[in-house]
């Protein structure tokens, strides 16, 4: 009997060290209320997990300086990437679309420079659909659609877009200029795959401008989808985003406590230096958001103004599909994240030279869960 004591007695000790090692679940320090029938989530400045929960791992690079013309980009500046990996990207500077693997290995190119069906002007973006569809947003005409296969489909005439996002099935959310009353402004616009329209909401108001005077600083709209056919969006200088449905429906707001990063010295000469005699209204500090983009998990990487201590790389807040933030990811500042799916994201990068590669990288999170 002793001896069962005894035994009891070091298990205990045993279990209660192990205990005392094992990290501690995570609790998320926020508040949710329930506001005129949204919902609000309230982050405080620190994240669920701290410095080194998420980070990235490089795992393919495309792009050789020197190398052959399919696999070197004159002016890279759109990515999307299909359901099977395959990688596309919006290549201005030679008027195409260059596809690659999820290996890497040139495919073919689409597109061309022209103003006939199927051919390009001043492509600005290109997005894909499940049932294998790519649309070319042309800036000056309208969306040029191809199947994957690079096979031209139609041309749909489309002058008053500002800006597009295209959902999985098809549908073209589109921001366009519009007037309310006597004040010129944007509202945002759902329509089918073949540009008839189902929805419109909200009206955002331009502000009025002064010739003379310039705002380089103020707040962005910005915008993404999201995984469940939600639209993020947030245009105040502010940590808010609003999730609307495609009917136009706010349903979440999520807020988030920030340090406003103030504006230095040397960003507010490098402005006056471009003025050209016009005056500048320069806030004392940044707005709390410059992007926002989505992956196919429902999560949200906004991109803030704040720095890493040496100055190379500016920080990301990862949130949910429920609107926490989970943690931090420093990401360099020569690196343009442009597509978070499937676990990996996919970014445009360019060296001191100017030379463009396609990278991608494993996202790796180092909690316990």
């Amino acid at each position: 009997m002793r001896l069962f004591g005894l035994v009891l007695i070091v298990l205990t000790l045993t279990l209660g060290l192990a205990c005392a090692d094992r990290p501690r679940e995570a609790t998320w320090q926020g508040k949710l209320a329930t506001v005129d029938g949204i919902t609000v989530v309230s982050n405080p400045k620190a994240p669920l997990y701290g410095p080194g929960a998420l980070e990235l791992k490089e795992d393919l690079s495309i792009g050789e300086a020197g190398g052959a013309n399919e696999y070197t980009f004159a002016r890279a500046w759109y990515l999307a990437v299909n359901e099977g990996g395959d990688i596309f990207v919006m290549d201005q500077g030679d008027t195409c679309v260059k596809v690659f693997s999820k290996n890497g290995t040139y495919l073919r190119s689409i597109g061309r420079k022209g103003q006939g069906p199927g051919e390009l002007q001043n492509p600005n973006s290109l997005h894909l659909t499940k049932d294998g569809r790519l649309i070319f947003e042309d800036f000056i005409r309208g969306l040029n659609v191809f199947g994957q296969d690079g096979t031209f489909r139609e041309f749909l005439p489309a002058t008053a877009f500002v800006d597009i996002l295209v959902t999985p099935d098809g549908r073209i959310v589109a921001r366009v200029n519009t007037i309310e009353g006597d004040r010129p402004g944007k509202e945002i616009r759902v329509f089918d795959s073949v540009l008839h329209q189902q929805a419109a909401f909200p009206f955002f108001p331009d502000e009025p401008r002064d010739p003379q005077v310039v705002k380089p600083f103020a707040g962005r709209f910005c915008w993404a989808l999201t995984a469940g056919d939600d639209l993020a969006v947030s245009y105040e200088g502010g940590y808010e985003i609003d999730i609307l449905s495609l009917n136009g429906r706010l349903h979440r707001r999520i807020r988030k406590e920030f340090d406003p990063v103030k504006i230095s010295q040397e960003e507010i000469d490098g402005v006056k230096q471009r003025l050209r005699g016009r005056r500048a209204d320069i806030p004392p500090a940044h707005p709390a958001i410059q992007g926002i983009l989505a992956d196919d998990e429902g999560r949200l990487y906004v991109k803030t103004y704040e720095r890493t201590e040496d100055g190379k790389s500016l920080y990301y807040d990862v949130f949910d599909r429920d609107g926490r933030c989970l943690a931090k990811l420093p990401i360099p500042l020569t690196i343009q994240p442009q597509v978070w799916k499937s676990g990996k994201m996919y970014s445009l990068e360019e060296d001191a030279e100017g030379f463009q590669r396609v990278k991608r990288y494993r996202l790796v999170w180092n909690i316990n869960r």
